[in-house]
């Protein structure tokens, strides 16, 4: 072969090439973003949800960052811990962006709880207790993550999140047990005459807003009102269930097995 055509094979070779690393290059930067974005998402949802501190999009920011690429716009959902992002990163045909959206699984039905005689309803999908009487009255119902937790009674939801508690004693001394912001659910109950106030604790971020609950919801017994989750101080899934006279998750003041055990039928 004679030194011309050397040279024409050679340059042709690199001319074709060029654009096949180009393509692979873009085709790697379409990766990088999804794979970036997903990362991001999941990082901005958790901080949302109090498992990780952080401002969640901050967060998603710094993600970003760590792999070259930039946020192109990051959306959350406070009430359901829901984040939905944009990454954007550069190729050499231009940008190349990717969305991903992290949150806590939708809840489109859920089952209602069994209700007894005296119109109250175990309070959790699962029977059984994992610990009796603590911290006042309060006990822990059983249950798996991510099951229903019931309202115990007919009444009006005055909080649903998470409720401006820091870690316990218990967690002080267990630091492994601290999830983050404890997010409860509150409600209001009349019955004969006199108002209780139950709450269910622990439950998942974003839960109760899934299933269509929020401060001013009127709920009746057996209604799910949350799922269980693992968010405050919790060693494993449960909810720390309380009945007291005071608007409050904290030292009930009340026996929830004179209602929920079905101890006032009739």
């Amino acid at each position: 072969m004679s030194a011309p055509a050397t040279l024409v094979c050679a340059a042709a070779a690199v001319c074709l090439g060029i654009p096949v690393i180009a393509a692979s290059s873009h085709l790697e930067a379409g990766h990088r973003a999804a794979a970036t974005a997903d990362a991001a998402a999941l990082a901005a949802a958790d901080a949302a949800a109090g498992f990780i501190s952080g401002e969640p999009c901050a967060l998603a920011e710094g993600v970003a960052a760590a792999a070259r690429t930039e946020i192109a716009s990051c959306d959350l959902d406070a009430a359901l811990a829901d984040a939905r992002v944009e990454v954007a990163a550069g190729g050499p045909f231009g940008t190349v962006s990717a969305s991903a959206h992290a949150g806590p699984p939708p809840v489109t039905e859920a089952p209602g709880g069994a209700v007894g005689a005296n119109g109250w309803a175990w309070p959790s999908s699962e029977p059984g207790i994992t610990q009796g009487f603590h911290d006042g009255y309060s006990i822990d119902l059983r249950t798996a993550e991510g099951s229903p937790l019931y309202a115990p009674y007919d009444g009006v939801v005055v909080a649903a999140g998470a409720d401006g508690g820091g870690p316990p004693a218990k967690c002080i001394a267990e630091p492994t047990w601290w999830r983050g912001p404890n997010y409860t659910v509150l409600i209001r109950h009349e019955y004969r005459g006199r108002v209780l106030y139950s709450s269910h604790n622990h439950v998942a971020p974003g839960s109760p807003a899934a299933v269509g609950v929020a401060p001013g919801t009127a709920v009746r017994a057996g209604q799910t009102v949350a799922l269980a989750g693992m968010s405050g101080c919790t060693s494993g899934p449960h909810s720390h269930f309380t009945l007291s006279t005071r608007p409050s998750n904290a030292y009930p003041d009340v026996n929830p097995y004179l209602y929920i055990g079905g101890g006032e039928s009739g």
